[in-house]
């Protein structure tokens, strides 16, 4: 651990914080894959699970080695993208995931059709498939759905989904555990379209937003004039004879993108003989979807709906598969996928990239490593999917129908909402970079506090958070409700998490004797006992200094202790009186080879503890000096006298047999030898009092001898005040 790290634990400790834990298994630096676990108060959530469109099979997993599945309470899905939810099968069906998986209504249906779809194309590679589709068949058992503004509670956290445009069934999670709200953005926009409304605003305040930056500082233009440029391009191509390719995903844009074009082409007859196809099955089948969840688009389309079906489009033609495609003349053709870099949208490039007549509009964000990120560089060849090189000679634009958020509508979202906390994920590392900063210049300007992080895969983000503790009291400490301010004790009973740790949810605060009646624990007891040597001392004066200095002190004769059982001594018949409700001092007589002694025995805890040193004290002081202690120490002050070391060397001797005698039990002197032997329990020890060492075959007498010993020749040997 680095000294900076250490400090940091400490600082959070010292306040009573937790460090709030985000890491990315995917969507650090880069866009795909999105997976993002986040860790609070002994609570995992996985926000998202997807691939990433430019790799294949495993390659294209998020890095789930670097989270253990098995610890994770609540998987929430955002949308129906492949890159945010593909790789759930894989989860569900190939790891030991245990937790929980939620995602709306509408998403839940789409990603059953999209990856029947996917699994069935990726049949052909034994390296490529991921999964089957009797393991997203599967899957669907375990998915469960959750409405917007629904708030739910799994195991102590709380999930709340708000809606986030993008595409429909889209959502941001509010997550909240323990007081800590982080809002997960997953992809969303803010400005409403044709047919779905922006991004809520979440009522409540979050700590900490994790948001994405697909667009970093960019802007996107004014949607009437990206589509007036969109549709001239369109109308110019066709009118020169030329066919227009544009690569979608095959659900959210391409269903924006055909509302639009049917609309102009009703509006525009000239242009009613150019045929429009969608070469999609799936874009086909998932209008079915979009009609039964009409009612969660924006009130233009429900309207329209009222009279007719805004989704049976009167200009476009569905294609079944690309072999009933008419290649002939002027057309518009929509194809998947968006990035070009397989399917039907790879063989029609390839077949018109050589006319310069074509035009290919690049409408959606082109990932880093895919055909349609690399042809917006530029190049005057490409290379084919046999490896054939080709001429470049189409036209190729970049007009962007994104539902992700710019920069003007990240900064104004997060202006609004003042999380302290914010985490980009879903960028390039170079956009996110100048994102990052922009934001920062932007809070400081408004005077607002604002962290901004920026996290590389598997690169863990710490927040220090302080925890809201909610404790639930019941049995006899509920009985009487508590006033405001007024202190309550008792025992603070935590369930373990999934993990084995302590989990702040349903934290219970109880009386010690209740816990048989709402856990599976009992209250232990721990007897203590101390004999004390008391000489000659008879019981009627330590009974008397105990009544002198104690209320309450009952009895004559053997008194139990209640609730503790009887000992052995206890039942030899010596007197014994009771201190309270703690302590019992029984006196016990002289016998062969033990001293009359008292056994102090209470039950130990706070009060038990503090009586019993108070007993111990009072019996101590009546008690005096242990035996030959006065004639020893008299003899060693008259030998320092005298300068005669000898004599006082065999009197220290005396006096410390007479205090291990007291302690311990029979000590006797060798003054030749200068040393003394202690029996205990039948165990014999040998005190060398010069180098104060002991010589035992048992382990804890002699660490007991030689702690005894030290202290005696510390007190004996006091350091010179000039030292």
């Amino acid at each position: 651990m680095s000294k900076r790290k250490a400090i940091e634990d400490l600082a959070a400790a010292a306040d009573g914080s937790s460090c709030v834990e985000i890491t990315p298994l995917g969507a650090g630096q880069e866009v795909g894959r999105s997976c993002i676990i986040l860790k609070y108060e002994g609570k995992t959530v996985m926000l998202d699970c997807g691939i990433h469109p430019a790799y294949s099979g495993i390659n294209s997993l998020p890095y789930f080695d670097g989270c253990d599945v098995t610890t994770v309470d609540v998987a929430l899905i955002t949308h129906f993208h492949l890159d945010h939810c593909a790789a759930v099968p894989w989860l569900l069906r190939k790891t030991k995931f245990k937790g929980r998986i939620f995602m709306t209504h509408p998403t839940k249906a789409i990603y059953n059709s999209l990856l029947r779809d996917f699994a069935k194309s990726s049949k052909g590679s034994a390296d490529e498939q991921l999964y089957d589709e009797s393991d997203v068949e599967a899957s669907l058992d375990r998915i469960e759905v959750i409405d917007f503004m629904q708030t739910l509670d799994v195991n102590g956290i709380k999930i709340t989904p708000y809606r986030a445009g993008h595409v429909l069934g889209a959502a941001m999670f509010m997550v909240e555990v323990a007081g800590m709200r982080c809002l997960y953005t997953g992809d969303y926009s803010r400005i409403p379209d044709r047919h779905l409304p922006c991004a809520d605003i979440p009522p409540v305040r979050p700590d900490i937003v994790i948001i994405e930056s697909t667009y970093g500082v960019s802007r996107h233009l004014p949607t009437e004039e990206r589509e007036r440029q969109f549709l001239s391009r369109i109308t110019s191509t066709v009118k020169r004879g030329g066919r227009v390719l544009l690569p979608v995903v095959a659900l959210g844009r391409s269903q924006e993108l055909l509302l639009m074009m049917d609309e102009y082409w009703e509006q525009h007859p000239e242009l009613q003989g150019v045929p429009m196809y969608q070469a999609s099955g799936m874009m086909r089948k998932a209008l079915t979807v979009y009609q039964t969840y009409v009612e969660m688009m924006n009130e233009d389309i429900r309207r329209v709906f009222h009279e007719r079906n805004p989704f049976n489009f009167r200009h476009v033609t569905h294609l079944k598969n690309s072999q009933n495609f008419d290649d002939i003349g002027s057309c518009v053709l929509m194809a998947t996928p968006s990035g070009l870099q397989s399917g039907v949208s790879r063989d029609v490039f390839e077949a018109w990239c050589e006319d310069e007549r074509n035009a290919v509009i690049i409408c959606d964000f082109a990932v880093q490593g895919t055909l349609a990120r690399e042809i917006l560089g530029g190049p005057t060849h490409v290379l084919t999917k046999t490896g054939m090189k080709k001429p470049l000679k189409c036209s190729v634009d970049h007009i962007s129908f994104s539902a992700h958020a710019d920069f003007d509508q990240t900064s104004g979202f997060l202006d609004t909402v003042q999380p302290p906390h914010v985490v980009l994920v879903h960028g390039e590392a170079t956009e996110m970079g100048r994102l990052k900063g922009a934001l920062e210049r932007g809070a400081a300007a408004l005077s607002i506090t604002r962290n901004v992080f920026t996290p590389k895969v598997n690169q863990t983000v710490q927040i220090a958070h302080k925890p809201l503790r909610l404790v639930r009291v019941v049995g006899r400490l509920a009985e009487k409700p508590p006033h405001e301010g007024q202190q309550v004790q008792g025992v603070l009973v935590a369930p373990l998490s999934t993990k084995g740790q302590a989990s702040t949810a349903q934290t219970t605060l109880m009386h010690p004797d209740d816990l048989p009646a709402f856990t599976k624990m009992y209250r232990g007891r721990v007897t203590q006992r101390q004999a004390i040597s008391v000489g000659e001392k008879p019981f009627s004066d330590l009974r008397l200094a105990l009544e002198v200095m104690f209320e309450g002190v009952e009895g004559a004769g053997t008194v139990p202790v209640s609730g503790v059982r009887a000992s052995e001594d206890q039942t030899e018949g010596g007197p014994s009186v009771r201190v309270g409700d703690h302590v019992t001092v029984s006196y016990r007589t002289a016998s062969l080879g033990t001293d009359a002694h008292v056994v102090v025995e209470w039950e130990g805890g706070k009060v038990g503890d503090m009586v019993a040193d108070a007993v111990v004290a009072v019996l101590l002081q009546a008690v005096g000096e242990p035996a030959g202690v006065v004639m020893a120490e008299e003899a060693r002050q008259a030998a320092l006298l005298r300068n005669d070391s000898a004599a006082a060397t065999t009197a220290e001797l005396q006096l410390i047999a007479a205090l291990l005698q007291a302690q311990f039990g029979p000590a006797v002197v060798d003054e030749a030898a200068g040393t003394v032997e202690v029996t205990v329990d039948n165990q014999t020890a040998i005190v060398d009092y010069h180098p104060g060492k002991v010589i035992c075959s048992e382990e804890g007498l002699r660490v007991r001898l030689e702690k005894a010993v030290s202290r005696l020749l510390e007190a004996l040997r006091p350091c010179p005040l000039g030292e």
